[in-house]
């Protein structure tokens, strides 16, 4: 028997060096055939896939232990199991030999998720003010970049606002003529009451001629005159009545007129004091709040939406705006003049009431809600925009795996078959558990430049949890199955053999071998399969000289 054996593995080998790939065997009637090795591999680690629902994490005991115990297995005994390549033959299956040792297995654990929209980069589009839609310029699903225009909405709210503004800003370019006039006659006022308290000459009351008083240097210098006037008259009836040449009571009527002059100076004196003060104040005053009150007009029109190149043609229709003297000249056509006109000012939006909804970034419009002639509310999302170049992974974190995921934490994503993986971070665990589900809501961000990945889709969120260490760690393509055992080819001799193992926790390229083989062994990390495929078409028993 153990020859007929030997002798079907040397045509297998004649067969490899004569034909590549294509392996010969011998059937039960003894007669030449041969079968093609096929790329597809078997699956390494039953049981030991990538992801573990127990999350403990902890190394057992089998894997902290040394892997070198024996198996039990005389590898040795019989040698019916033994192949044996040229070195032409291991060229031609890129076979590669590596060396047992230990290593670090990176433990993963697996979340369902999703791809959804970046809330972040998504906007809803609410009227600045309510009106009337005149023009739609975008529909669903239209791209649009950032301020492009996506409809024109006519509002009357919005007109009366930009008349207010207006108005208000008109009021300060009066008050900006009028304070530094009250300003004028408060000073100038002020230093004829001071003259008229030194007797002036009629010399000194003629140099204050020229100055702006308003009409409080004609009251001031009435009441003067009268009360000197009366001062003169008084003086001489004085004179007369001491001499006895005036009665008394002409005398006391002297007296009395020059009473009554002194008092209606004093009070002319004092109202003028006053009323200068007061003017003067009060047109402070109206200045300060008109400017206010043009602020907050300003900041209502920006605030529905108007921006710095319609209020700068705003402004350009105020007049005394910047405080400037009017024009007095008498031609019709003089271009000074001339006011701008509000349809060369405001261009497009020459239309009072007209403004426009403008995209505030690159995107797509996802959803739409208005219509031609609609009539909207200031309280309505109209469109929604959504920027696609970054979105979200959202995933649920069970009560028991809240441990090993944290902020920061790096993670693979995998979408579907067509769509190759790509690693991001954790940016969002919730700090607070639903108390239905018993999971913490949590989420990656990812760029997404080509728009591959598309809101809706359905992703796993595979989390590195921690790293275990292993005595005894081989690639995971250098274990295969055959008759549904795990084994690794391992080097005896010239040759090789399988051997059965028992696996251990896996990662995507490494598996922990917890019985089966020795740290120091060399094992067969690239050819397994050929090697596999070999024995299975020569009909070499595996488990020859194993006992099983």
């Amino acid at each position: 028997m153990i020859s007929s054996i030997r002798l079907m593995i040397s045509l297998s080998l004649a067969a490899l060096l004569i034909g590549g790939c294509d392996i010969g065997y011998l059937d039960g009637t003894g007669r030449a055939g041969a079968s093609e090795v096929g790329h597809e591999t078997d699956s390494p680690d039953r049981g030991a896939s990538d992801d573990h629902d127990d999350h403990d994490h902890e190394a057992t005991a089998e894997q902290t232990k040394p892997a070198a115990e024996d198996d039990g297995h005389d590898h040795r005994e019989d040698e019916s199991n033994h192949v044996e390549l040229s070195q032409e033959q291991r060229e031609r299956i890129a076979l590669e030999l590596a060396t047992v040792g230990p290593g670090t297995i990176a433990v993963t654990a697996s979340f369902p998720g999703e791809i959804i929209l970046n809330a972040e980069r998504m906007v809803h589009i609410v009227p600045p003010a309510a009106g009337i839609v005149r023009e739609v310029e975008k529909t669903l699903g239209d791209h649009v970049e950032e301020g492009e225009i996506l409809a024109w909405i006519e509002s009357d709210v919005l007109a009366e606002a930009k008349l207010a503004f207006y108005s208000k800003y008109a009021e300060v370019g009066c008050c900006k003529v009028e304070l530094p006039r009250a300003k004028e006659i408060f000073e100038n006022t002020n230093r004829l009451l001071a003259l008229l308290e030194e007797e002036p000459t009629a010399a000194e009351l003629r140099k204050l001629d020229d100055l702006e008083m308003g009409d409080y240097r004609g009251r001031l210098l009435a009441a003067y005159s009268e009360y000197q006037a009366a001062r003169k008259a008084f003086e001489r009836e004085q004179r007369l009545f001491e001499k006895r040449v005036s009665s008394e009571s002409e005398f006391i009527e002297a007296d009395a007129a020059l009473k009554k002059a002194q008092a209606e100076f004093a009070a002319a004196r004092d109202t003028a004091r006053y009323q200068v003060l007061i003017g003067y104040s009060e047109a402070a005053r109206r200045q300060q709040v008109a400017e206010f009150e043009a602020v907050a007009a300003e900041q209502r029109l920006r605030l529905k939406g108007v921006g710095d190149d319609v209020l700068s043609g705003l402004l350009a229709l105020v007049p005394q705006a910047a405080g400037s003297e009017p024009c007095l000249c008498d031609d019709p056509n003089c271009r000074e003049c001339q006011m701008p006109s509000v349809l060369d000012t405001l261009g497009r939006e020459q239309r009072l009431g007209w403004y426009a909804l403008r995209a505030p970034f690159a995107g797509f419009i996802t959803e739409k809600h208005l219509t031609l002639g609609e009539k909207i509310g200031d309280d309505e999302s109209l469109i929604t925009i959504a920027d696609t170049s970054s979105v979200w992974v959202r995933f649920s974190v069970f009560q028991k795996d809240l441990n090993f995921v944290q902020v920061g934490q790096e993670v693979q994503v995998k979408v579907g078959e067509s769509f190759p993986g790509t690693s991001g971070t954790v940016s969002y665990v919730a700090p607070i558990v639903d108390p239905k589900t018993r999971t913490a809501p949590a989420r990656i961000v990812l760029a997404n430049p080509t728009g591959a990945l598309r809101p809706g889709l359905y992703a796993t969120v595979k989390v590195i949890v921690e790293p275990v260490r292993a005595p005894v760690v081989i690639r995971k393509n250098a274990v295969q199955v055959l008759d549904g055992e795990d084994i690794v080819f391992i080097e005896d001799g010239d040759g090789f053999i399988p051997v059965p193992v028992r696996l251990g926790r896996a990662d995507r390229d490494r598996v922990a071998v917890l019985a089966g083989l020795q740290p120091g062994q060399r094992y067969v990390e690239h050819g397994a399969f050929e090697l596999k495929a070999q024995i299975v078409t020569s009909g070499i028993d595996p488990h020859a000289g194993h006992g099983h």
